[in-house]
């Protein structure tokens, strides 16, 4: 590099220092005598000659960013140093006296060098400005911005992308494109959650105090489930057999040094040494092939910009795959089980047989919470989860946000499975806030698809654990601001709540009516639900010639069922009550009503498959009956695999094709015989009438 990029690259920084320097020493030289005064002066003006005037004169020709020079300098202090020395001695005019009034300003200028004395070896190894060529050059200095924008010296470049605010989008686009990556990057704290509250005992510490070690332990050593005592000591017995299994603090697994992160060890659990799953990182060439398979029309350059664009933003996918332990066999038993000869029973056996076979887990935790053991099911969804805690790669990140589990793969599905299951688990536990994380971590799975609806229910746990900030910049988000089909009624309307709590009453106000815009039957229903039935009056029911599409009828009843827990208070109460009766008076309800164009989840011909996923594993029954009987017979609905995506893996990719259709074959065969049977039944049946008729 030339003499003129080095001076353009020097460090705004030092210049400041050496000035400081510069008028503290004038300072000090008043109160001296006029002879050695003006030396002194002369003196200090050509050494900082030396170090600044050309630099300032190229600089304001040159209009330097002094980013661009702080960043640079660092790279290379110790060049800089060696040419400001260099300048400093070329000049003849320098007095002894002087070099000792100076020595404060060179040692601070080399202050990283004395610090460092190790590093003295090293420093004529260090490249000068003029052998580092601009590859290199680029990357050092932007490892230098990041590091400024971490510590607060430099305020962080907002992507030109970043700034514009867009209008939601009411065409949902395959893969939500318009959130973009820059998008993500403003939109990241809302999907990461905290590490810390991922366990439910840390909350409990919270509510109730520091509890003594020998509760804990006592609490860590309860079984998730019922065993005898005979079983329970064969277990820990075998335990003691598997090395790293548990350890004193029941988070150690065999195979590798990272702990646990979600869950802890329960003493019924079988010990083993084999992983039931395994997660691996996806390669270019696998993420290219993914996107292909559900965009084939789109250019090279375009997938490998938009793969860019995500490996910039610091977003990472991962996928499940088969562990040592995972048998396709006991998966084929499974599903015959389940959707060839339906038989709980053989499921359950199923389980006994393979206790970390994740799909028997997560079935059986269906099957004993419909049956009220609510017990038993909250030891198989952690046990579930286990799996899952179990498999994370050390480069997966929980509490970073970025790292993508897509929906498209198989056993991805039931990872998210088994994450909001155990959501219900904690929602039953009341620790809320633990529930709330993990709502967080579903969410950062996809946050742009979104596949199990996070947005229609992420807002219920934000606002019982106080997190009223949160819901109302995440609803100003692209997040939620992006698409019409994300602007959710529960967002719109717990936004509105959430000003009232912070003392927002003008901004609470604006918000219920811009939600009673957007979805005004929404509006009807809370309204009618704070009123009671007997004491509604004729003027605040939905007006009959307005129809409501089965997706609207659906999302309020998913809404409505939580918005009482939330209106808990009496005055919030109060003031939802007054305003919705004010706005939905005969006065103000035809304003309302007028903008169809803005009730946009009125126009939706199809029901989102993430708010079907949603209501189905809720098992919310107001919400279910809204359900279209169309739907059931078009839909092969297994509670193991919800409305799997059209491109991807299923369940037969992981089958033993030939047990299968055995099974299938026996089935259709036993169909057969039952259909023969039942036919001679009822000829003898009418042939018994005939003899009667004539007798």
């Amino acid at each position: 590099m030339s003499s003129r990029t080095i001076r353009k690259l020097e460090n705004k920084n030092i210049e400041d220092e050496l000035a400081e320097i510069n008028s503290r020493l004038l300072e000090k030289s008043k109160g001296q005598k006029n002879g050695k005064k003006k030396v002194k002066q002369r003196v200090a003006r050509n050494k900082f000659a030396a170090f600044l005037d050309e630099e300032e004169e190229e600089k304001e020709k040159e209009g330097v960013d002094s980013d661009t020079e702080k960043g640079i300098n660092k790279i290379n202090d110790n060049t800089k140093i060696n040419e400001s020395e260099e300048r400093s001695a070329e000049d003849g005019k320098d007095t002894e006296e002087e070099d000792e009034k100076f020595v404060d300003a060179k040692e601070r200028i080399k202050g990283n060098k004395k610090k460092n004395k190790r590093k003295k070896k090293k420093t004529s190894k260090v490249k000068t400005i003029d052998q580092i060529d601009e590859d290199e050059l680029e990357k050092l200095l932007s490892q230098v911005e990041l590091e400024d924008v971490k510590s607060g010296r430099r305020p962080k470049k907002e992507d030109e992308s970043e700034n514009i605010t867009l209008e939601p989008s009411g065409v949902l686009t395959l893969d939500c494109r318009l959130f973009t990556a820059a998008m993500f990057r403003r939109c990241r704290r809302f999907v990461s959650p905290d590490k810390r509250y991922m366990d439910p005992d840390r909350e409990y510490q919270g509510l109730f105090g520091k509890l003594s070690n020998a509760a804990i332990k006592d609490a860590d050593s309860t079984a998730s489930s019922f065993v005898t005592p005979e079983v329970l000591k064969q277990i820990k017995r075998m335990s003691r057999r598997v090395r790293g299994w548990g350890g004193s603090d029941h988070r150690s697994v065999p195979g590798r040094t990272r702990k646990l992160t979600l869950t802890k060890i329960r003493d019924d659990w079988i010990p083993t040494n084999r992983k039931p799953l395994v997660m691996e990182e996806m390669k270019e060439g696998e993420l290219k092939a993914l996107i292909r398979s559900k965009h084939p029309d789109d250019w090279d350059d375009a997938v490998d910009s938009q793969i860019k664009a995500d490996t910039d933003a610091g977003i990472k996918y991962f996928r499940m795959t088969e562990g040592p332990l995972y048998s396709r066999a006991l998966t084929t038993e499974f599903f015959i089980s389940i959707a060839i000869e339906p038989d709980h029973e053989s499921v359950i056996q199923l389980l006994q047989k393979a206790p970390y076979h994740l799909e028997s887990i997560l079935q059986v935790a269906s099957i004993l919470q419909r049956q009220g053991d609510k017990s038993n099911t909250n030891g198989l969804i952690e046990r579930a989860l286990f799996i899952f805690d179990w498999s994370l790669k050390n480069t997966f990140d929980i509490g970073s946000g970025c790292c993508r589990l897509p929906f498209e793969f198989y056993l991805n599905r039931q990872i998210y499975l088994s994450v909001f299951r155990y959501i219900t688990v904690l929602t039953r536990k009341s620790t809320l806030y633990t529930a709330f994380n993990y709502c967080k971590l579903l969410f950062s799975f996809d946050p742009a698809n979104d596949p199990y609806g996070v947005r229609y229910f992420i807002d219920y746990y934000a606002f019982v654990s106080d997190e009223f900030q949160y819901i109302i910049d995440l609803f100003n988000s692209p997040l939620i601001q992006c698409y019409e089909e994300w602007i959710t009624p529960s967002m719109c309307y717990t936004a509105s709540f959430c000003h009232w709590k912070l003392g927002h009453i003008d901004e609470a106000k604006e918000q219920l009516r811009m939600a009673l815009k957007r979805h005004p039957y929404t509006g009807y229903a809370i309204l009618s639900k704070l009123l009671g039935a007997s004491s509604l009056s004729s003027s605040y029911e939905w007006p009959t010639e307005k129809e409501v599409s089965k997706t609207v009828e659906i999302a309020t009843a998913v809404y409505t069922v939580r918005v009482g827990q939330m209106l808990g208070d009496v005055q919030l109460k109060n003031f939802v009550t007054e305003e919705l009766k004010s706005l939905l008076s005969a006065k103000n309800a035809k304003d309302i009503l007028q903008d169809d164009d803005k009730y946009y989840l009125n126009t939706l011909k199809e029901i989102p498959h993430n708010l079907l996923r949603h209501v189905i594993l809720s098992d919310e029954t107001s919400a279910m009956a809204k359900i279209p009987e169309s739907f059931w017979s078009t839909h092969e609905v297994y509670e193991f695999d919800v409305l799997p995506p059209d491109h991807g893996t299923k369940i037969y990719d992981y089958l033993d094709q030939n047990r299968a259709a055995e099974a299938v074959i026996n089935r259709s065969a036993q169909e057969v015989d039952s259909q023969q049977i039942q036919q001679l039944i009822d000829q003898a049946h009418e042939a018994q009438q005939t003899r009667n008729n004539q007798q």
